[in-house]
């Protein structure tokens, strides 16, 4: 147990180190398009924070032949906590950073882009309740199917919206591009390999932090006599959910807050599509009740997140109440016997 909880670490590490040269890259590279920083923060960086949560269902699904079951459970439990890390721990999380670096920044409060954040949310919720319904009924392959293409539709249809926006003019990036200051460049104006070379590096440095995730969580599982399905919908998103919030701080370090939050609501977007759509077309999509509490818990974080977003100000509090409703869904899998 000891050498599983040093490759945790170790993969923990890789994210944090990944998330941080993808962060810098993906922003030079929104730069370098044109593209409007909501589209740079809602879905290139969105997108590629969240490969490791849809790497780990996609193998737990794809592989495990021996194993169905726990594979199966391992990610759906993956693809419906994602969500739910988002809307709670995630928003904690933006809550303490603001908190931390309120001299740094001169504020605590969230400067964030109110369009923008109700823009994802709006697309989000509604997806995302569908599919929690579908998750309560036995549903035949070729309704799943159909559902899992409408869902690749919707999220086309998202992307669409916002590489049409366009990029306000006199945005800056703080810092130069570290790979061009590593290779002894000019990291102010980084040249387009650089730039794709890092975000690649970037990529991979969290593929491969995530990828021992699913043989690790089915080994715990058995050494602690736990349902690999609930296991999975704590540990695999707060672990895979490390990029989304670790660089939603770095931006919030950095001012960003509209970033921050892109990065967040952006994500969530992606999450209730993509890997949904994989786990419509795997699985049978027959949600346990804990997954479904899960599910109601997240709906109703947003709910409130979307609530107060009324102006271009966040307070700290309702960032907050994302603590109080992982709190609640802990206590919520303690009722129904499941830790």
């Amino acid at each position: 147990m000891a050498i599983h909880a040093i490759i945790l670490g170790l993969s923990f590490a890789i994210i944090l180190a990944g998330s941080e040269l993808f962060t810098n890259g993906v922003e030079w590279a929104g730069h370098r398009l044109k593209i409007a920083e909501a589209a740079v923060g809602s879905l290139l960086a969105a997108v590629g924070t969240a490969l490791p949560e849809t790497f780990i269902p996609a193998v737990a699904l794809l592989t495990g032949h021996e194993s169905p079951e726990a594979h199966t459970a391992v990610g759906l439990g993956a693809i419906v906590g994602a969500p739910l890390m988002l809307s709670t721990i995630a928003l904690l999380v933006m809550g303490v950073a603001a908190i931390v670096f309120r001299q740094r920044r001169g504020r605590i409060a969230l400067k964030v882009a109110r369009e923008d954040a109700r823009r994802d949310l709006s697309f989000f919720f509604p997806v995302f309740l569908c599919i929690v319904i579908v998750g309560t009924f036995e549903v035949g392959a070729a309704l799943r199917h159909v559902i899992a293409v409408a869902l690749l539709i919707v999220y086309a249809s998202y992307s669409i919206v916002l590489l049409r926006l366009k990029r306000a003019a006199g945005v800056e990036i703080e810092h130069g591009l570290y790979l061009e200051l590593l290779l002894r460049g000019n990291p102010v104006e980084p040249r387009a390999w650089t730039t794709a070379a890092q975000v690649v590096v970037g990529v991979a440095a969290i593929l491969v932090g995530a990828v021992e995730f699913v043989d690790q969580i089915i080994v715990f599982s058995a050494h602690a006599h736990l349902n690999p399905g609930v296991l999975s919908l704590i540990l695999s998103p707060l672990a895979t959910e490390l990029p989304e919030k670790y660089n939603s701080v770095v931006w919030i370090r950095q001012g960003k807050d509209h970033l921050a939050l892109a990065n967040i609501t952006g994500a969530m977007v992606f999450q209730s599509c993509i890997p949904v759509a994989l786990g419509l077309a795997y699985s049978p999509w027959h949600l346990t009740k804990p997954e479904l509490l899960a599910g109601s818990i997240a709906l109703a974080s947003v709910v409130i997140l979307f609530i107060n977003l009324r102006d271009s100000e966040l307070g700290t509090p309702t960032l907050m109440i994302g603590g109080a409703a992982y709190a609640i869904f802990l206590i919520g899998l303690g009722y129904l016997g499941a830790l």
